[in-house]
């Protein structure tokens, strides 16, 4: 007996009809009309199953703490960044840990169940480290957190991150991160680059710094990270984060560098709605794609001081990419869900990962029959699955609109029939309860 089994999906590689058979945390079998008992049945019904979401970049520690005083009211970076330094010098660690506990309840019921946390080692107290580490373990049945050693205020720039740095790794984080446009200068961040890239290949650690924080086109730390991954043999060990100063680089230039990036295997981690707010232009994602470089997304910012929106929703990054990066062909539509899921899961190097046999049964069943369907409505998530059990729940989206003798009957997806019939509810406008075809 198996203990689920989804029936009738639609997956994002256009196949359809298909069932998922999980036993044991694992997927052990799938395809059309898979015989046998299960302790649960998931009826998709021609909707679309999808492998978790990943987020490659989020600043959860700073999540949930817009308002108050710490709001970033130009949208630029670093009224974010004096705002958040103010901040953490009186937050505890259980308020690190409540806030992040909750934004990943949103999360989880998303079906976002991978994140790369991006988290702020410049604290004496590692308060943020602990907070975070601790949480990580509290909620590994239900999601993945993978931690970023980073140093917010600067590797070299801050006279505590290089201590801070070894002490947060001994505490067991899982990347090492860093910060070089923010170095004092640009030598510094050049240095800082090549340091914790050996510092990650010494401990055997992945590697993610967030990269030419500036629409500046002579800000150029992604060639030096480039050199290290080439340099270390790290490759996709290896990701650079934001990179908005590539959009306003010489085409010649970025043409090179591109092919460069290609060349060493590494990943670039693009955040859609924060480069909207802080830098107005996002990195050269088409031609990412176009020289096969792997790309991922993140939030970066939910409800912080950086940011005002979000609800832990990879759906709104993925709608964001596709409009504001212009990338309006089927295939690179195509390409911006892959980022979403199989192309996060390659830059968090992540096991087990994929709809396929033998692969963990974590999937996500949405009220929408395709992926572009889901990027248009960011529908709700029917079910949430992690190791073969329903970890969240939501009610399938729907509405009536009473048009004269006409009442139609909406769930926003382009297949939803029209029905012309009578209800009976309650009527606002004379207190009854009848038939709405007046």
């Amino acid at each position: 007996m198996f203990d689920l089994l989804v029936k009738r999906a639609n997956l994002q590689d256009g196949r359809s009809g298909v069932d998922i058979a999980c036993l044991d945390g694992k997927i052990v079998d799938i395809g059309p009309s898979i015989e046998g008992e299960a302790r649960e049945v998931v009826d998709a019904t021609g909707r679309l199953v999808t492998p978790p979401f990943v987020d490659a970049h989020w600043h959860l520690d700073a999540t949930l703490l817009h308002g108050n005083g710490f709001t970033c009211e130009s949208g630029l970076l670093y009224e974010g960044i004096n705002a958040w330094a103010e901040l953490k010098q009186t937050a505890t660690v259980e308020s690190y840990k409540q806030r992040a506990r909750r934004a990943l309840g949103w999360a989880i019921a998303n079906g976002l169940l991978h994140v790369r946390c991006q988290t702020d080692i410049c604290d004496p107290q590692l308060r943020q480290v602990q907070a975070l580490i601790e949480l990580r373990e509290e909620l590994r049945p239900f999601i993945d957190l993978q931690l970023v050693a980073f140093p917010q205020d600067g590797y070299f720039r801050d006279p505590i991150a290089v201590d801070a740095m070894e002490r947060a790794l001994d505490l067991g984080m899982d990347v090492v991160g860093g910060i070089p446009d923010y170095e004092l200068t640009a030598p510094a961040g050049y240095e800082a680059v090549k340091t914790l890239c050996e510092i990650a290949k010494k401990r055997g650690l992945l590697v993610d710094m967030h990269t030419d924080q500036t629409p500046d086109p002579q800000s150029r730390q992604i060639e030096a990270l480039t050199q290290e991954a080439i340099r270390l043999d790290m490759g996709a060990q290896v990701s650079a984060s934001h990179c908005p100063s590539m959009a306003n680089f010489n085409d010649y230039y970025a043409d090179k560098l591109i092919g460069q990036i290609a060349q060493a295997g590494m990943n670039i981690c693009v955040q859609p709605l924060t480069a909207a707010t802080c830098w107005g232009v996002m990195t050269r994602v088409s031609q990412l794609y176009d020289a096969g470089v792997n790309v991922a997304f993140g939030q970066d910012c939910v409800m912080d001081p950086w940011f005002p929106f979000g609800k832990g929703d990879m759906l709104d990054v993925a709608h964001m990419a596709i409009v504001f990066g212009r990338l309006l062909s089927e295939k690179k539509k195509a390409m911006v869900f892959d980022s979403i899921t199989y192309g996060g899961a390659r830059a968090l190097q992540i096991e087990g990962y994929g709809i396929e046999k033998g692969r963990n049964a974590d999937l996500v069943v949405l009220q929408a029959a395709d992926p572009m369907e889901a990027v248009r409505l960011r529908p709700n998530r029917l079910a949430v699955i992690r190791r073969g059990k329903v970890a969240a729940r939501q009610e399938a989206q729907k509405a009536s609109v009473y048009l004269p003798g006409q009442v139609l009957e909406l769930d926003f997806t382009r297949e939803n029939v029209m029905r012309s019939e009578g209800v009976v509810a309650h009527c606002r406008h004379c207190g009854g309860s009848h038939d709405h075809r007046h």
